[in-house]
């Protein structure tokens, strides 16, 4: 989960005699927090990893049927409540209130805060299971209409939903504690959680999932997610956190009400946006080998992973100096360091957008191809990848320019900008399902991915006088040329290399990769793209 630094990551926290019971902060050295950064950043990384390999493991055991459709569903179904009663709240509200009693060293009342919290995040999550046991039979049908077609596959949904919402109680505590030790500026366990969590569900998985099928994954979540709470327990028990009295009247408990409400309204956004494709998606008509839910679905974590890795990491690690670019009211500043940042991004993604696209079919029979997952599933989900693909710069793009808005503590535009493509995305699927399928559902999210970028890009120019364009658009086109030359490096590869089996999708995948970025890493050379030099520049810098 993406949760910002909060203000006290200046602070690092030093236990001090035990009898004593506190804890006093101190500066920590510059190497500790270069260890801690290199540490997230590689826990990061494998963490994304390890969640492809679920994905596998779940196409391998499950395919693209439409066992794997109900779980989808069954899966988003109680995620999307989560996140916006706490999971998501938690991220935006809660480390900030803490951080703040943390900075001053009131210890006792930041203990305090965070007991009273913790048994609030408690009741309000066991309050969700038992609410979405009674409910599931209500929700499933809006959230996929398509499947009252079936009454077998509304219960199997219903089930798999009233499973998943129990690891949802262990997922808000989770949350929870990462934003705790967050807050005492200790990321290590925190960083290392959702790697226990993935390694916890793949194993799970894989013992019960031949046993007793799609249920065994649904009960695989509750153990990934109670693990990544566990795992974090003894680190938060030492900073003093224990569950207290629920003090409804304290300012800080008034206060996480209060800011909940506006982050509740742009989590909403994003999460009803991301769902829109998949309830379009319940609609289609299902072959036995591709579901067109399950087949989203799939296409939608292939076209995540390199926004996942290199996008969102960028900008989560520009944020904190665009906050203080801001908050220093630099304007140019922090149009310079958005502009660089932006163009990093853009830098790094358009060409794995351009090998995407013409490596989809071979790229996903490398990724899922196998057990019950069928050479027709592996074209359906191709097909799916093209339409994401598309929109993968804009989808990138997009979280830069939205943390500049946060950076100037501007959440109402995102908000509003992304009220009016949620309505655009439910027309453009709707309209591009009928002649194309799960094609046209994820072209239509991809053009309101350039729309919503657009748009925010637009905003942003009016407020700040300007965003560096023509830099921007020079560097897009310079990057988008040298893409396009990897991209035909690549189809050349898949052209003169034929697959057979795992190994020869292997070999086909990999050269196409490789000449591919060979091809574009020469082409910005000859083309003059700064940001090469950049990041070469970087790269040669001796570590301090």
């Amino acid at each position: 989960m993406d949760l910002p630094v909060p203000p006290s990551a200046h602070l690092s926290p030093v236990p001090l005699n035990p009898d004593e019971g506190a804890t006093q902060f101190a500066l920590p050295s510059h190497g500790r927090l270069a260890r801690a950064a290199s540490l997230m950043a590689i826990a990061t990384v494998a963490s994304r990893i390890l969640g492809l390999v679920r994905e596998i493991v779940a196409a391998w055991l499950f395919g693209a049927t439409q066992a794997k459709a109900a779980y989808v569903i069954a899966y988003y179904l109680p995620f999307f409540v989560q996140r916006l009663l706490l999971g998501g709240t938690l991220s935006i509200v809660f480390i900030p209130t803490l951080s703040r009693y943390l900075a001053r060293n009131d210890l006792q009342e930041a203990r305090r805060v965070s007991g009273s919290l913790f048994s609030l995040v408690f009741a309000m999550g066991a309050g969700m299971v038992a609410a979405g046991y009674v409910l599931a039979p209500l929700l499933v049908p809006i959230a996929a209409p398509g499947f009252t077609a079936s009454a077998e596959l509304v219960s199997l949904t219903v089930h798999l939903t009233r499973i998943i919402f129990v690891a949802m109680l262990f997922l808000a505590l989770a949350v929870f504690l990462t934003g705790f030790l967050q807050a005492h500026n200790d990321f290590t366990v925190a960083a290392l959680a959702p790697v226990a969590f993935n390694i916890t569900i793949i194993a799970g998985t894989l013992v019960l999932g031949p046993r007793i099928g799609i249920e065994g994954l649904a009960i695989a979540w509750i153990a990934g997610t109670a693990m990544q709470f566990l795992v974090q327990l003894p680190a938060a028990r030492r900073y003093g956190l224990r569950p207290g009295p629920i003090d409804v009247r304290h300012p800080a408990v008034r206060d996480f009400g209060r800011l909940a409400v506006p982050a509740v309204l742009a989590l909403a956004i994003l999460e009803i946006n991301a769902y829109v494709g998949r309830f379009f998606a319940s609609l289609l008509a299902a072959s036995p080998a591709a579901s067109p839910v399950a087949v989203l679905d799939y296409a939608y974590e292939v076209v995540q992973a390199p926004a996942g890795i290199f996008a969102v990491s960028i900008a989560t690690a520009v944020f904190p100096l665009l906050s203080r670019h801001a908050a220093s009211g630099s304007h140019a500043d922090l149009r310079t360091t958005a502009s660089l940042a932006l163009r990093t991004v853009l830098f790094v993604i358009l060409p794995l957008t351009a090998l995407v696209v013409v490596l989809r079919v071979p790229l996903v029979a490398l990724i899922f191809q196998r057990g019950q997952f069928t050479p027709q599933a592996t074209e359906a989900v191709a097909a799916a990848l093209l339409g994401y693909a598309v929109g993968l710069p804009a989808i990138a793009g997009s979280y830069v320019v939205t943390r500049t808005y946060y950076a100037l503590q501007d959440m109402g535009t995102p908000v509003r900008i992304g009220g009016v493509m949620v309505v655009l995305n439910a027309l453009l699927a709707s309209a591009l399902m009928r002649p194309w399928g799960v094609g046209g559902i994820a072209l239509a999210a991809s053009i309101v991915s350039v729309m919503n970028v657009g748009l925010l890009l637009w905003g942003l120019r009016q407020r700040l006088g300007r965003i560096d364009g023509r830099q921007i658009a020079s560097s897009l086109l310079r990057s988008g040329v040298a893409s396009l030359i990897a991209g035909a490096a690549g189809a050349a590869v898949v052209a003169l290399v034929r697959p057979h089996g795992l190994v020869g999708h292997s070999l086909q995948v990999g050269a196409a990769l490789g000449a591919g970025g060979v091809a574009y890493l020469g082409a910005c050379y000859l083309l003059r793209v700064n940001e090469l030099h950049t990041t070469w520049r970087l790269l040669r810098r001796p570590a301090r």
